[in-house]
């Protein structure tokens, strides 16, 4: 009985293993060259040409990339292809985190979806990236809560 119970078990292990995917190749990582970024794959070759001032790594199959040196550097997006997808318009720009990412315009903190189309106005001292549905975000003054992807609070301001 027991050598019954230990191979069904091991078949099931056998089984469950021959059904998992194979691993996802590893997004390119930014390096610098000659002053200026790309990126590169696992192996160490350039996948995409060293050309942004500044890289970020990928989220969620975009990654920041700042063009211009600062304090004149804008900010946008690319693809794993290194094609600018969301120009560089913003002042400031983190990575994606549930189809949003927190950009600046003016000073203040908005959120832009994956398209680039800015989904909650600019109205933010300090903004971070959406878990759960939620991000938390800052008005100095007013204090710290939580928004929804539609901009609206769901955990109010408070110091």
């Amino acid at each position: 009985m027991k050598a019954l119970i230990a191979l069904t078990l091991l078949g099931a292990l056998l089984f469950a293993g021959a059904a998992e995917p194979p691993p996802a190749a590893a997004a390119p990582v930014p390096f610098p060259r000659k002053g200026k970024y790309g990126y590169r794959d696992a192996a160490g070759a350039y996948v995409i040409a060293p050309q942004f001032d500044y890289a970020g790594e990928f989220s969620e199959g975009l990654a920041v990339v700042g063009l211009g040196k600062y304090p004149a550097t804008k900010w946008g997006y690319i693809n794993l292809q290194g094609q600018i997808v969301i120009p560089a318009q913003f002042d400031g720009a983190h990575d994606f985190s549930e189809g949003m990412a927190a950009v600046s315009l003016a000073g203040k903190f908005g959120y832009i979806d994956r398209a680039g189309k800015l989904t909650v106005p600019p109205q933010f001292d300090e903004a971070q990236k959406f878990n759960g549905g939620r991000a938390r975000v800052r008005i100095i003054k007013s204090g710290y809560g939580y928004i929804n992807k539609q901009g609206e609070f769901v955990v109010p301001l408070a110091l």
